[in-house]
């Protein structure tokens, strides 16, 4: 029990210090409603988006996508050049427990800003997604998003050229994730879900990733 609390208030203490940093900078914050909302609104001047579910999902979970790239990239870059990452390293803390820290704070971030993007689109594009199916689905890919996002930026955060290597392999890797928030999405404005199987195959995907971040935090980590 001792250990749980150790472990709790480890990830606790990284969580916080990282959602300081954030409410200072908001590189996150601004990076993902800034993008995703500029994409959905030239989309919505030049388009029917308001008329077809399938088009809207898509072009939604796929703004979302590349915003939060955009926004990991930059805030985990100034974390490294602060050298935060680096101090956290020298702790005596086990790697993973900074893995798993740094996917909660940015899955956290990323839902607080899908907050603001569902509030546009139910303001600017009368897509009311306020329900309980849908926030839940944005819960899960979300979580996916976070997961893989931290996992791209690490694997190239000493090498030239991050910057770009991450989303080139972001994007892929992420690609079930669209494909299953895409069909949900448009299934659940129609109020007509078919597949909820697809909740339990994002869940699992979640869970693979999760434990693969875990399995390679030493090789990540390694100077």
């Amino acid at each position: 029990m001792k250990n749980f609390y150790k472990i709790f208030f480890i990830i606790k203490t990284i969580v916080f210090k990282d959602f300081i940093e954030e409410i200072k900078s908001k590189e996150i914050f601004i990076s993902i409603i800034s993008y995703s909302t500029l994409v959905l609104v030239v989309v919505a001047t030049t388009s029917s988006i308001n008329k077809s579910p399938e088009f809207f999902s898509a072009i939604f979970w796929i703004s979302i996508s590349f915003s939060i790239i955009l926004g990991i990239n930059k805030s985990m870059s100034k974390e490294f050049e602060n050298r935060g990452i680096e101090l956290l390293l020298t702790a005596p803390i086990d790697k993973e427990l900074i893995i798993i820290s740094k996917f909660i704070s940015n899955f956290i971030f990323i839902n607080l800003s899908s907050l603001f993007i569902l509030l546009f689109n139910t303001v600017i594009l009368n897509y009311d997604l306020f329900e309980i199916p849908f926030l839940i689905l944005v819960f899960i890919v979300n979580l996916g998003f976070s997961i893989i996002g931290t996992i791209t930026f690490l694997l190239f955060s000493k090498v030239r050229g991050k910057e770009i290597l991450s989303p080139m392999l972001f994007i892929p890797l992420i690609s079930p994730l669209l494909m299953g928030g895409s069909i949900l999405t448009n299934q659940i404005i129609q109020n007509d879900i078919k597949n909820i199987s697809w909740f339990g195959l994002i869940i699992a995907y979640d869970l693979l990733f999760f434990l693969i971040g875990l399995l390679i935090s030493n090789i990540i980590f390694e100077e």
